[in-house]
């Protein structure tokens, strides 16, 4: 048990017992004393605690500032809160149908939200824990707590902006059309042209992951509760990553769709054919019909992102197996594409499967946004299923994913 952890324990354990004795309507000189004992405690611990985090400040965290930014006092404020809270006030909370009170209200009033909901941000994975462990003897020797492993996220990789916003429906303005700029003589005036702003507007949809486990199990299995919390963050992370690339129809009602990069309007599609998927020289060529000088203007300006399926291809296919020892990646390699892999979006080259997305780099910013609402819901569930001892863990939050300027994104397709 960290240090962190041990006095954040304490902590809890001084704020119980003093809630205990604040319901005594005759108090004793004995617990009298323990109340002024227990309070010269806790602002101890807080110090400690409050120490500790200030420490662990300058490696940052996301949502919170990221390493290298220039922190201002405010987001030094949010980190220092961060380190206070605890998820477990969150879902006691909801599970007294209250609002958070503490360092739980402290934080949610400094990212601006109410003390009846849940900040997202506290899901994020935190850089400086590069891994979570439970290490705990259950009486049955457990060790090592292995998490379920999940495809790499890499919608952010492709050029996509992630944008917390504020309650009701996100507007994103762009301009797609003005005037172009032409000599003038001295009595020549400039010509008027059209010049339109065309408005994104993204609607909220719900992302809500579950999970169900029995209390016999709990009991058995040290640390099962923060594990499947674990999990569900991870996947409800992973899940919108891949909606991004793939969409989500998945929905009973239209606007609950999400219409990802693999059918969205306005995306500049380009084929390989079945023939010229294993040549390097007609590969590349899709990759540099993409440099326009406008969306792009080098290789280095396209981010790529390929399916399991075109990086296994590219990099185990010769080009020339009787020349040389050349693979397709290294072809494409040495002309400047570089490409990440991300898991689930098709695992093989046929007609009509999808080899990679490309997000062009000039002026991406904000051409493709994953609104997130910064407002969600984590709902621990101990009745509904009582009968059968089981508990269900249920998170959810709001979020939308458009393209306010599709040009800046292309998709290569396998063909026949």
């Amino acid at each position: 048990m960290t240090e962190a952890t041990r006095l954040q324990l304490r902590a809890s354990e001084i704020r119980q017992r003093l809630n205990e004795l604040a319901g005594v309507e005759d108090l004793t000189d004995e617990q009298r004393t323990e109340i002024d004992a227990l309070t010269t405690e806790y602002r101890d611990v807080e110090t400690k605690r409050r120490a500790l985090a200030v420490a662990g400040d300058s490696a940052g965290s996301p949502g919170d500032g990221d390493a290298g930014d220039v922190v201002d006092a405010e987001t030094r404020e949010r980190r220092r809160l961060r380190g206070r809270v605890r998820l477990a006030n969150y879902v006691a909370a909801a599970m007294e149908l209250r609002a958070v009170a503490g360092a739980e209200l402290e934080y949610n009033q400094a990212v601006g939200i109410g003390g009846e909901r849940f900040p997202l941000r506290l899901l994020a994975p935190d850089r400086r824990e590069t891994r979570q462990t439970t290490d705990v003897d259950a009486g049955a020797m457990q060790h090592r707590w292995l998490d379920r492993l999940f495809s790499e996220t890499a919608a952010m990789r492709l050029g996509v902006t992630f944008e917390p916003v504020e309650p009701g429906v996100a507007a994103f303005p762009v301009t797609t059309a003005g005037a172009a700029a032409a000599q003038r003589g001295r009595e020549q005036s400039a010509a008027d042209a059209a010049w339109t702003v065309g408005v994104k507007e993204i609607k909220p949809t719900r992302n809500t992951v579950r999970a169900v486990f029995a209390i016999e199990d709990a009991e058995r299995l040290a640390g099962l509760e923060d594990a499947l919390t674990r999990d569900l963050r991870m996947a409800l992370t992973e899940g919108v990553d891949r909606a991004v690339f793939l969409g989500d129809d998945g929905a009973n009602e239209n606007p609950g769709d999400i219409v990802g990069l693999v059918s969205a309007a306005g995306v500049v599609e380009r084929t390989i054919t079945q023939a010229n998927k294993v040549k390097g020289p007609e590969t590349l060529a899709e990759f540099v019909a993409l440099i326009d000088g406008k969306h792009a203007t080098m290789p280095s300006d396209l981010r790529v992102v390929a399916a399991v399926g075109a990086n296994t291809l590219w990099r185990s296919r010769l080009v020339d197996s009787n020349a040389d020892s050349t693979t397709v990646a290294k072809f494409l390699m040495d002309n400047g594409i570089e490409w990440g892999v991300r898991g689930d979006i098709e695992t093989a080259t046929d007609a009509d499967d999808f080899g990679a997305f490309i997000g062009r780099g000039r002026g991406i910013d904000g051409a493709a946004v994953a609104a997130i609402w910064d407002s969600g819901m984590l709902i621990r569930d101990p009745y509904s299923e009582a009968a059968k001892g089981q508990v269900a863990l249920t998170l959810s939050h709001l979020w939308g994913f458009d393209l306010p300027r599709p040009s800046n994104f292309a998709r290569i397709k396998y063909v026949a």
